[in-house]
């Protein structure tokens, strides 16, 4: 028997207030939700499927002005690989 840790991982999560303005500035917004509600129903599906299957969930709020400044700083497109290389940082400031 391992003491494997268990697997963190995060998820961009956003307010209610800013999800136009993120779905406005993605490049890939076609693949974002039309909705929050829509977004907001299958973010927390993910999360439930990954709780279920052992990992360790954390929401990584994502606001506008913030990431907008992020991808600047970092040259990079605001989209999807933004959003998890975003999140992917953040999760880590977290777990220092």
């Amino acid at each position: 028997m391992t003491d494997t840790p268990t697997r963190r991982i995060g998820l961009p999560w956003y307010r209610r207030e800013d999800y136009p303005r993120i779905r406005d500035m993605m490049s890939d917004r076609h693949n974002l939700a039309p909705t929050y509600d829509a977004w907001l129903a299958a973010a927390e599906n993910n999360e439930s499927v990954g709780r279920a299957a052992g990992l360790q969930i954390a929401r990584i709020p994502i606001e506008p002005d913030a990431f907008a400044r992020w991808c600047a700083e970092k040259g990079v497109e605001p989209g999807s690989a933004a959003r998890m290389e975003y999140v992917s940082e953040k999760s880590a400031e977290r777990d220092a």
